[in-house]
């Protein structure tokens, strides 16, 4: 988050800048395969250029659950708001959810501010662009910026 804030910080429009992708497989020469852009109207681009990075972010807009999951997100929610809207197996949509938080979709944003205080979510990504050939893959995905949180995240994430 601290990199999409710099960049947000530092770009100016019509930029991009290249980030370098550390990659823990074997045998793998990924370098460069994600920039951040921000057009000339001051939004925020995340741009992956390698075909395994975009084929997992394909996965997670193709998966039928985790892409409910991301529609219903349209301002902090609870994970139980969640779970009742979905409409489907309990455990299968909090599975899913939580594979969208390990992966930096979804993020906890706050608290409600009742006398049980109950963990908020909201997703960062506002819009996603798909060009898949046979050779090449470009994902590109819009960043909320109102949506990043203010601070780093410090305490554990994960139930």
């Amino acid at each position: 988050m601290d990199t999409i804030r710099n960049a947000n910080n530092h770009l100016e429009p019509g930029e991009r800048v290249m980030l370098a992708c550390e990659n823990n497989t074997p045998n793998s020469t990924v370098n460069s395969a994600m920039s951040i852009h921000k057009d000339h109207d001051y939004t925020l681009w995340i741009e992956f250029h390698e075909h395994r990075l975009s084929e997992r972010i394909i996965g997670i807009y193709s998966d039928p659950t985790k892409r409910q999951i991301l529609l219903l997100i349209d301002q902090p929610i609870s994970k139980d708001e969640i779970l009742k809207k979905c409409g489907k197996s309990q455990s299968s949509v909090y599975r899913k959810f939580n594979e969208l938080l390990q992966l930096g979709i979804i993020l906890p944003v706050g608290y409600t501010k009742t006398l049980n205080r109950v963990r908020l979510y909201d997703k960062i990504i506002s819009k996603a662009e798909f060009s898949v050939s046979t050779k090449i893959s470009q994902i590109r995905l819009q960043i909320n910026l109102s949506r990043l949180p203010e601070h780093p995240i410090e305490e554990p994430v994960y139930p």
